[in-house]
């Protein structure tokens, strides 16, 4: 073992030009394993010319990070894999695209202009790593910049991105602007992605912070789009918030929720619709309110043609 480990460190300073990095100052077994092997050192030096391309504006900085403690870590020491995971990489810089949106119908105060890395999988959407300027159409002025690792950008008919549209199993918008928490200020969420149930739209939903005059991430409210259907409803005349959920064709749940003076999300009502009777006959009918911190339950039964007719 002594005797391996003294090749080795001979071998480093005939390796140290090799790959992206001084292989004099490898530091990880990932590296060394990088230097040792000269197919992986060209491959290396080729993703790190790629991405240095392709990163404008620091657009790929976050995504990067994830696919070298992501990916390209899974992989330890196994040359194999560390090949196969560079190759893909590298082939998703290079068939990639940068694009640049200026969206300015989601809201009459702000534009969001948006510079997407596009993987360009698909022909009705952009998705990639991307960066949103919220600009304040007043003053023409950045209010402040997101940097998302994912952002998914549906196209309408007309070819345009899609906005405010939150339409159940279809398309969603890319931003969707509304007061969410009924505060009197707009906010905004961006669609991240279609890893919700049944492949369904999520979000990340930002609030308006008044004291602190920014847009922040809202954990309850992002999660509520990937435990769902896609984006929530707003209901400005309730001040409620609607969700809807399913499990298969016949099970299907709608849940309103209010803020409670804690300014946290609460569930009030929920109405669940079971169609699962095994005669195909029925479908049962349950009603859930809260009522001074209490659930009130009611049930009812309807035979499956005339319910879903009404």
């Amino acid at each position: 073992m002594q005797i391996l480990r003294g090749l080795w460190l001979l071998l480093l300073p005939l390796m140290a030009t090799a790959a992206s990095f001084d292989c004099g100052k490898a530091a990880t077994a990932i590296e060394q394993v990088i230097c040792a092997t000269p197919a992986l050192s060209t491959l290396d030096e080729q993703l790190v010319t790629a991405y240095r391309e392709h990163n404008q504006d620091g657009l790929l900085q976050e995504n990067q990070r994830n696919w070298l403690n992501g990916p390209r870590a899974e992989c330890k020491v196994d040359v194999a894999c560390l090949q196969s995971r560079y190759q893909e990489r590298l082939a998703q810089l290079q068939g990639g695209q940068l694009m640049r949106q200026r969206i300015d119908n989601a809201s009459p105060v702000y534009r969001f202009d948006i510079g997407l890395f596009n993987w360009g999988e698909r022909d009705w959407a952009a998705e990639g790593p991307a960066t949103i300027n919220i600009i304040d159409k007043r003053s023409q002025r950045r209010v402040q910049q997101l940097r998302l690792d994912n952002v998914y950008m549906a196209h309408g008919d007309n070819g345009k991105p899609l906005v405010n549209s939150a339409r159940l199993y279809d398309l969603q918008g890319v931003i969707n602007v509304a007061d969410f928490d009924f505060d009197g200020h707009a906010d905004f969420a961006v669609q991240n992605g279609n890893d919700g149930p049944y492949g369904g739209p999520t979000y990340r939903v930002y609030l308006y912070d008044t004291a602190r005059k920014q847009f922040v991430l809202n954990d309850e409210l992002s999660t509520l789009t990937e435990e769902n259907l896609g984006m929530f409803q707003v209901d400005a005349k309730r001040k409620r918030l609607r969700s809807f959920a399913k499990s298969g064709c016949c099970y299907h749940e709608t849940t309103d929720y209010q803020f409670d003076a804690r300014h946290r999300l609460q569930a009030v009502e929920r109405l669940i619709e079971d169609a699962q009777d095994p005669a195909g006959k029925q479908v049962r009918v349950t009603r859930e309110t809260l009522v001074n911190g209490r659930w009130k339950t009611s049930t009812r039964r309807y035979a499956l043609d005339a319910y879903y007719h009404q």
